[in-house]
């Protein structure tokens, strides 16, 4: 029976290695991402293949297979599903259901929070940031943060992507403190270690700071050293220079989203009105109104808005699991609605008895399939 089974294999790996390598490489292609991080266990050719740099670079920007990522964080385990954010049925109102995979994370504290989801790679704050792809469902653990002095106690992680030299790099501040340096991680690098990286803009962070990547800059909200009127820091991953982007006169953002491929700060109580970068040296801003898409009924409150999709379309997700087992898609320009319900949430007795603080909810817009390998 063994001799069978080997020679099987073996006519099997003799088929595939008679296909030309040009071919190999347009069928994977064309696979979803679940499936080309299977078939790279074919044989050591296929894993060559789908881990060149070139196969991954080609592989994302053909697939443009943008999706809003949705985990449900119990401890050290994560539910994963996705919306996919581009539809045939985009034109129209819509219910599906959302079913959701494993993930077993075992190093996740409860209470980890994370970066948003940058060039397929996503970082969570624990013990040590782990970076994770939930493509290849592979992560990272990385070395400890060396603190330069006392006062860093707690730390703010973000996650960035160089895409001239196609590198992510974490980068690291004290939370609630005066900054004075950074420290940066480069993944994939020979030298596996935490670099410092002084600030020519000192600034201090708040406990809401969070980073947005986008076209190699990372920009987060803080406090310049004397004010309490937000601020933009702006983070280029490739130069590792920081500068400062004052705000509106009079516009007190809480906020910052991608839309459409800018930079957009607003209100998070107020979402009339939002604020997009044109230009980041003369801190330039344009402003756009916007009608609730909740009308008076009042479900505003019952919702966070999240984010944008490149199309366009509001993401709200809800504040709690008592009663809403769903999240939400609104396009302005077409007045319609997506609506997805956690179907497994919903017979979820943790939530029904009320303990909905055994959840965690990450939304993750405009997330990339990427097959690099951590």
């Amino acid at each position: 029976m063994e001799h069978r089974k080997k020679a099987k294999t073996d006519d099997y790996g003799k088929r595939t290695q008679s296909l030309p390598t040009d071919l190999i490489t347009e069928i994977l292609l064309r696979l979803p991402e679940k499936s080309v991080a299977r078939f790279s266990c074919v044989s050591k050719l296929w894993s060559s293949i789908t881990t060149d740099p070139s196969f991954i670079s080609s592989f994302e920007t053909r697939s443009s297979r943008q999706r809003l990522l949705l985990c449900l964080q119990k401890g050290g385990e994560l539910f994963v599903s996705s919306i996919p954010q581009h539809t045939q049925n985009s034109n129209m109102s819509y219910s599906s259901s959302l079913s959701f995979d494993h993930h077993h994370m075992t190093k996740f504290k409860a209470s980890s929070s994370s970066t948003e989801s940058v060039h397929g790679l996503i970082c969570f704050e624990s013990e040590n940031p782990i970076v994770w792809n939930p493509s290849t469902r592979q992560f990272v653990t990385l070395p400890t943060i060396p603190k330069p002095c006392k006062s860093w106690k707690e730390t703010i992680l973000f996650l960035g992507y160089d895409p001239i030299e196609g590198k992510h790099k974490v980068v690291c501040i004290p939370d609630g403190k005066t900054c004075y340096v950074c420290r940066v991680y480069t993944l994939g690098s020979v030298q596996e270690s935490w670099r410092t990286v002084k600030i020519n803009h000192k600034h201090r962070s708040s406990w809401d700071t969070v980073g947005r990547c986008i076209n190699g800059v990372i920009y987060y909200l803080t406090f310049p050293c004397q004010g309490d009127d937000y601020i933009v820091m702006s983070f280029d991953v490739r130069s590792e220079k920081f500068n400062m982007i004052k705000l509106p006169s009079g516009f007190c953002g809480h906020f910052l989203v991608n839309y459409k491929g800018r930079l957009a700060c607003f209100n998070r109580y107020d979402h009339s009105r939002f604020w997009i970068l044109e230009d980041a040296q003369k801190h330039k801003w344009s402003s756009q109104d916007i009608l609730s898409p909740f009308g008076d009924c009042g479900m505003e409150t019952d919702f966070n808005l999240t984010g944008f999709t490149h199309a366009g379309e509001f993401i709200y997700v809800p504040n709690t699991f008592r009663h809403l087992f769903y999240t939400l898609l609104y396009d302005p320009v077409r007045n319609s609605w997506r609506r997805f319900e956690f179907k497994e949430m919903a017979g979820d007795k943790s939530v029904s008895n009320g303990l909905v603080r055994e959840y965690r909810l990450h939304a993750f817009p405009n997330h990339i399939d990427s097959q690099i390998s951590l």
